[in-house]
């Protein structure tokens, strides 16, 4: 199996990036506005580099205390796969805010950078060579940063969840087990994500792998298709084009999914980044192509999921975390895909009541 392809953030139990930065409520320096707006401008055009450059300069004309700019530079960070740096932008944030909620918040964002540069650094992809020294530190200060956050904000859902994941990359079982039971204990949380809290909790073996990114999508007759609405199957994501020959001669191959599995437990998501749909729509129907069909022009899916090449394959499991990635079915993924679908369990129902138990002891 080829090294686990990573993704930025964490979409189990936790607020998206994107989510979390726009609640910081922090006014902005009138001295940053013009960087910032420029910063926003490259954003947009993905020339993330200049829009760095942009968000830094907004920062220093700001000061210590512009927190926008700060996770502004953060955010591009990230995107560059600058995982250490989009940190240390997150922490400084962190720090010029208020204690409580809204450094919580921020932290949780440090930690969620550390552990995407974690799996980058474990599996050797992103740019970043393979460095398990580095990936073990890596996790340890996501492990400090977290245990700030929680200390922040004890009621934190993403932070308690994000480091159940952190401790099960350590193979801290124990901890982590009590770090999921009190995520699922939070009054409040959602009941679907405190069965997965508790799954976890249950089997930390499940939550040793990166979770893929939130996203929606919207399929060839117009329904939304999200991340959630997979939940609980086996998905295979295909990101492909018409006009890659790679594609097209690995089409039979990914198309005898439909006939080899279980349409209850399994899904084949079809993501082609054509930028003009008609000749898409065309392209489906004269190949009747079967499966879940969508179309990502402006490549915003394909960059949550860092494919930088045609096609790519990524398989999830039924806790929507990624457990294999090939660029061009070189590998067996009919094997994978019916191992997971042998290990996954029926999804927990909810707790029958609303009613928490006291939170248990964070981890030391």
């Amino acid at each position: 199996m080829k090294g686990l392809r990573g993704v930025l953030w964490l979409g189990v139990c936790c607020l998206s990036a994107a989510a979390a930065r726009a609640q910081a409520a922090v006014e902005m320096p009138a001295a940053s506005q013009a960087a910032m707006a420029e910063g926003q401008k490259y954003e947009a055009r993905k020339q993330l580099s200049a829009a760095a450059d942009s968000y830094r300069a907004a920062a220093k004309a700001g000061g210590v205390g512009c927190v926008p700019c700060l996770l502004a530079l953060g955010r591009v960070q990230a995107a560059m796969n600058l995982f250490k740096e989009a940190a240390a932008s997150d922490t400084q944030a962190a720090a010029a805010e208020a204690a409580g909620q809204a450094r919580a918040r921020d932290e949780v964002l440090a930690g969620q950078a550390l552990l995407a540069g974690y799996f980058a650094q474990r599996d050797g992809r992103d740019g970043v060579a393979k460095d398990p020294k580095r990936a073990t530190g890596s996790l340890s200060a996501a492990n400090a940063v977290l245990d700030r956050a929680i200390a922040d904000d004890p009621a934190n859902e993403p932070a308690r969840m994000l480091r159940g994941r952190v401790l099960a990359a350590m193979r801290k079982d124990e901890d982590a087990s009590r770090e999921f039971a009190a995520c699922a204990a939070l009054p409040g949380t959602d009941a679907d994500e405190c069965a997965r809290a508790l799954r976890f909790s249950h089997n930390v073996a499940m939550a040793r792998e990166e979770a893929a990114p939130g996203f929606t999508a919207t399929t060839i007759d117009g329904k939304p298709v999200t991340l959630a609405s997979l939940a609980g199957k086996v998905v295979l994501i295909d990101f492909w084009a018409t006009w890659c020959k790679f594609c097209e001669r690995d089409s039979d191959y990914v198309q005898s999914m439909m006939d080899s599995f279980d349409s209850s437990k399994f899904v084949l998501l079809e993501v082609s980044v054509d930028e003009d749909e008609s000749l898409w729509r065309r392209y489906v129907k004269d190949k009747r192509l079967e499966g879940v069909q969508t179309r990502d022009e402006a490549k915003n899916i394909a960059a949550l999921f860092h494919v930088t090449g045609f096609p790519t394959y990524i398989v999830l499991d039924g806790e929507s975390s990624i457990r294999m990635r090939a660029v061009g079915a070189e590998e067996d993924m009919k094997k994978e895909i019916r191992t997971l679908l042998a290990e996954a369990a029926p999804v927990a129902a909810p707790p029958a009541t609303t009613e928490r138990k006291p939170l248990p002891k964070a981890a030391e």
